[in-house]
């Protein structure tokens, strides 16, 4: 859905409306008037199913879920697999323990991707064990280290039905983030 400058301020005339009347209903008001003003039309869709014709959520706001819910595994993982555990992949990847933690995006170069992230996170009730660290600033661009990680993380994610990663699964994804010609 792609609202015409028309539409979003008639969108933004009734949320006002919604506000200054105090009305209490199913709608947020103010989720929707920011989704809006910054055309992250997709949060309506989240949150209310409101759809126009086949519209899908964008390439990064897809990305930006993949991203959180491999960093929650990777940190629920590494705290599980125990003090051993944890001396293999530590013995494997330099400063792993520092790694498990997810690093934000950066805010100059990837806000789309931080401002999914907060939505997701703050208003949209998704991946809420992420809260406190989603909306980080990475100060550095790591969307494509992300995305190298994923690659490994994908067809792990599918047998992780009822338990974690192990130590070597983790190692696998942790070694992804360094760029191939740097290993």
């Amino acid at each position: 859905m792609q609202p015409t400058a028309v539409e979003k301020l008639t969108l933004l005339m009734i949320c006002e409306i919604f506000k200054k009347l105090d009305i209490k209903d199913s709608f947020d008001p103010d989720l929707i008037s920011q989704a809006i003003s910054s055309d992250d039309a997709w949060v309506l869709d989240w949150k209310y199913g409101i759809r126009d014709g086949d519209d899908v959520r964008p390439p990064h706001v897809r990305e930006v879920g993949d991203t959180l819910d491999m960093y929650s595994f990777l940190r629920d993982s590494y705290e599980r697999i125990g003090p051993e555990g944890q001396a293999v992949v530590e013995a494997a990847v330099p400063n792993a323990r520092g790694s498990i933690s997810f690093p934000g995006f950066d805010g100059n170069n990837e806000s789309e991707y931080g401002t999914a992230a907060r939505y997701m996170v703050e208003h949209l009730g998704a991946y809420e064990s992420m809260s406190g660290v989603a909306t980080r600033n990475s100060h550095m661009p790591l969307v494509p280290m992300y995305a190298r990680m994923y690659e490994v993380f994908e067809p792990i994610r599918g047998q992780l039905i009822g338990r974690l990663m192990s130590p070597e699964e983790i190692i696998a994804i942790l070694q992804a983030a360094v760029h191939p010609d740097n290993r």
